[in-house]
């Protein structure tokens, strides 16, 4: 399972650390961690973000993980509102993609909508699971990530 993960709010380098470690310790075997890369805010004008993505290995059903990450987001101090509107975060965190699963449920659908179009979820992607095929688009990451129109500037964190 590949998991997105970012923060935008607070100390966002430590934000994603103690995610991954909760995710680990609540959700399943966290086997490859990408680097972390910071990009502009998507959708909105705010401070930028820190992002990577993860590869789990986990026994729970998605719907059952998926509360997991919302419960850990409210651990780290993520406060959700009713709106549709993009805005800054502590943590957020999505499932992007399960390999050869389709999901579309009210709560939850996988690959995640709008995963195509966002090189901040690509290009961690790219880095630990390149191959894996996204179901809708009919195509792997990597190629995912050499077709995607988002300009917006993307760098390594150091």
């Amino acid at each position: 399972m590949l998991l997105s993960l970012g923060s935008n709010l607070g100390i966002r380098e430590e934000n994603i650390e103690k995610a991954i470690v909760l995710i680990h310790g609540k959700a399943g075997q966290v086997l490859a961690v990408s680097s972390l890369y910071e990009t502009p805010s998507w959708g909105y004008k705010d401070a930028p973000y820190l992002n990577n993505a993860i590869c789990l290995l986990t026994q729970k059903a998605p719907l059952e993980l998926m509360e997991i990450l919302l419960a850990i987001e409210s651990e780290l101090g993520r406060e959700r509102r009713h709106s549709s509107d993009y805005e800054a975060r502590t943590i957020d965190l999505d499932i992007a993609l399960i390999e050869g699963c389709v999901i579309d449920h009210p709560k939850l659908q996988v690959p995640h909508p709008r995963m195509h179009l966002r090189k901040f979820v690509l290009q961690p992607a790219a880095d630990i699971v390149p191959t894996w095929f996204h179901e809708k688009q009919q195509l792997s990451i990597s190629d995912l990530l050499l077709k995607c129109d988002d300009s917006s500037e993307i760098s390594l964190f150091e």
